[in-house]
């Protein structure tokens, strides 16, 4: 959703104030007020400012804004999306309907009959749906207990988005593509940047080749974007914590040779700004009690400054959608006018009318009023008071006298009534031209007294290299413990632990290649640890391009807070001997390295054998099929992978080659599988969940499962 905004200037220059960085304020997306206490039913539906303010916009007419107020007071319909590949996504929707379908024909709540989920009509492949009953309903209705389950099993391992609809639709309209580098300038809580790398990998590459910058402002929310991230498992992501208008220019290497590629630009750029978040009402009750016009108002400086930074770090050619979630046309055609009379014609504003012809839209407006503190509505900046001008109200907050030639009708409105959604707007830009700084290697510098932004020149692009973030105000990590010597090629950031590279021909490396059977084609030189520490305790893998990045010449300038995919992780001693292999394959990597493997370590497991290692922690191996048994017996203890191939008479959706991180102890064998993600295999494979037996291991010595929980603290 467009970033649901607070008190401006909570933290430093731009600030993003109280409730930053989210639609939901500290909520995270999948939860709305519905959910929290019945304190939020009470809230009284109304509130006179917001009615008076948005009723002399003319937005639309009087009649349509009584069918729009009727909607705003509904609860909102719950969505959700099937992710990753289109084969992947594919066979879960198969799933939902053949497994769940039949469960949900006959759904009665309080006397009037839900019918199942529906398709959204404007989304991609009918991987986008929409079910008529709220979260509450579908966590406690019996006749949707296992549809429920089905929804939760999938979330967690990655398979389903539960997203609001109109969250989905600005990296649609961005058109990212394999290869692509791809910046969400405000990504928090994560679900459409998950859409973006989705995008980006989209192709069959082993490794994909783009890059995907996930940025958020507050520490504890690009936390959350790491936790939403791994679910998807992409070497090509990197989380970093910055203020969006002072995201730092990165270099790649120093002045000289090659400056075509010297700087860090991207093909497309998503601005889901902070905003007001009114047109989240439909589950944030609380902004009935909360709204007022101030907030808007002051946002405004903040979402230009955003987009004028997409716009230096986009290359030409390239694609920046700006998005919020509120119907204020200050934060909406206002930062978009000021921006293309900034930009002149280095940019233009796009005619996306004929992408996603079903989803119904409104165009932009080209008049508006602004209403001050004291609720006083305005034309023009010269009847603000003076008291609020350049404090509450900027001149950038009103339409310009040229709006009528800068095709506003290309904006689009999504209206609740429209499709039964929360409210959006969104505006695509193409740069067409050069601008700024990276692209003329001389910044373009904005100072304005009132508010807004002037061209005040150009100085020498050396001068903007060496420039810091303003004074914003800097996230303070946790940096007490005494940081590592540096002893090989990486990213060594300001508090965070490092990245470094593994360095060639290192025996680790080479121990795991020939332990695993890895080809020539698995990228050794991507392998990335974090402490200079030579035992290694994590291997992650990074895309070509992210390596790069990590290499740059002012890396260090980024506060990435994580990136990469765990691979491979140190165990304890396996079993009591010593001679066991260190290194086990991790569960979230598993899907990465295993193109890459030889036969030397893999088990090809009949459908028995996977039901045993789906129902049982720690299986001895006895109980397994005999040619499992014999395949195994000569493996030493350690970690070693299990491939199945689906059979016609499976009752689950699953189509393709499966590959299980598993370890081998002394007569017994596990499942190194979270056990949310154990249960959609369940699911996936056999078409039913059953319990999962839990339990030692019978040597009672093994500690695979210690092993296991400790890594994921890693």
């Amino acid at each position: 959703m467009g970033k649901r905004g607070g008190r401006s200037g909570g933290r430093g220059r731009g600030g993003r104030g109280g409730n930053r960085g989210g639609d939901r304020g500290a909520r995270p997306e999948g939860t709305d007020d519905r959910d929290a206490s019945k304190g939020y039913a009470s809230i009284p539906q109304e509130n006179a400012t917001f009615e008076a303010y948005y009723k002399a916009q003319n937005i639309m007419s009087d009649e349509e804004w009584k069918t729009n107020m009727a909607y705003l007071k509904l609860q909102l319909p719950a969505n959700f999306r099937f992710t990753g590949s289109k084969a992947n996504a594919s066979k879960i929707l198969d799933l939902m309907k053949k497994n769940y379908f039949p469960t949900l024909q006959d759904i009665v709540v309080e006397g009037e009959q839900i019918p199942p989920p529906e398709p959204l009509p404007w989304y991609p492949n009918n991987f986008g749906w929409q079910y008529k009953a709220s979260r509450g309903v579908i966590r406690s209705h019996d006749g949707i207990k296992k549809f429920h389950e089905f929804l939760m099993a999938e979330t967690e391992c990655g398979n389903v988005s539960r997203q609001e609809a109109v969250s989905m639709i600005p990296p649609l309209f961005l058109e990212a593509k394999p290869g692509h580098y791809v910046l969400d300038m405000c990504a928090a809580p994560g679900s459409k940047t998950a859409q973006l790398i989705e995008a980006v990998t989209s192709n069959d590459d082993l490794i994909p080749s783009g890059l995907v910058v996930a940025n958020d402002a507050d520490y504890k929310r690009a936390f959350m974007l790491v936790k939403q991230s791994k679910r998807l498992q992409s070497p090509t992501l990197v989380v970093t914590n910055h203020e969006a208008q002072f995201f730092p220019y990165i270099y790649f290497h120093k002045r000289g040779g090659d400056e075509k590629d010297r700087v860090l630009q991207f093909d497309r750029i998503l601005c889901d700004v902070p905003c007001s978040g009114d047109g989240t009402i439909r589950k944030n009750r609380a902004i009935w009690k909360n709204w007022n016009q101030t907030v808007g108002n002051t946002l405004n400086k903040v979402q230009i400054a955003i987009l004028i930074r997409a716009i230096h770090f986009l290359k030409v050619g390239g694609r920046v959608v700006f998005s919020t979630c509120t119907f204020n046309p200050v934060e909406n055609e206002a930062v978009v006018a000021a921006v293309l009379n900034m930009c002149g014609d280095s940019i233009k504003l796009l005619d996306v009318s004929k992408q996603l012809p079903k989803l119904k839209r409104r165009p932009g407006v080209t008049s508006w009023k602004v209403m001050d503190p004291d609720g006083t509505l305005h034309e023009k900046y010269d009847t603000i008071p003076e008291k609020y001008q350049s404090k509450k109200v900027f001149p950038d907050c009103f339409a310009p006298d040229n709006i009528e030639s800068l095709h506003m009708e290309r904006c689009m409105r999504i209206v609740p009534a429209d499709q039964d959604t929360g409210a959006f707007f969104v505006a695509v830009f193409e740069k067409v031209k050069p601008y700024g700084g990276i692209d003329f290697q001389a910044a373009k510098v904005y100072t304005n007294p009132e508010g807004g932004f002037t061209e005040a020149g150009k100085r020498k692009a050396e001068d903007s290299e060496d420039a810091e973030e303003g004074d914003a105000k800097r996230v303070q990590l946790d940096a007490s413990a005494e940081k590592p010597e540096k002893k090989a090629a990486g990213w060594d950031g300001k508090g965070e632990e490092p990245f470094y590279f593994i360095e060639d021909g290192h025996k680790d490396v080479a121990d795991i290649v020939k332990f695993y059977g890895l080809n020539d084609k698995f990228p050794t030189d991507q392998l990335v640890v974090r402490s200079a520490n030579p035992i290694f305790k994590t291997v992650y893998l990074v895309s070509a391009a992210v390596k790069k990045l990590l290499l740059a010449e002012n890396s260090s300038k980024l506060k990435i807070v994580n990136t990469g995919v765990r691979i491979f992780t140190r165990t304890s001693q396996t079993g009591g001997q010593k001679n066991s292999f260190q290194y086990r394959v991790s569960s979230e990597g598993i899907a990465t390295v295993a193109p890459f493997m030889s036969d030397k370590r893999i088990v090809v497991a009949e459908k028995h054998d996977v039901k045993v290692l789906l129902e049982k922690e720690y299986p001895v191996l006895k109980e397994m099929s005999e040619s499992f048994q014999a395949r195994v017996a000569d493996f030493e203890t350690g970690s070693f992978v299990v491939k199945y191939t689906p059979e016609n008479d499976d009752a689950g959706s699953l189509h393709e080659e499966l590959f299980l991180p598993t370890m081998r102890a002394a007569v017994s064998v596990s499942l190194l599988v979270p056990k949310e993600e154990r249960k959609s295999l369940q699911s996936r494979i056999f078409g039913a969940h059953f319990a999962i037996q839990e339990g030692l291991d019978k040597d009672g010595k093994d500690k695979e499962g210690d092993d296991e929980a400790a890594a994921e603290d890693e």
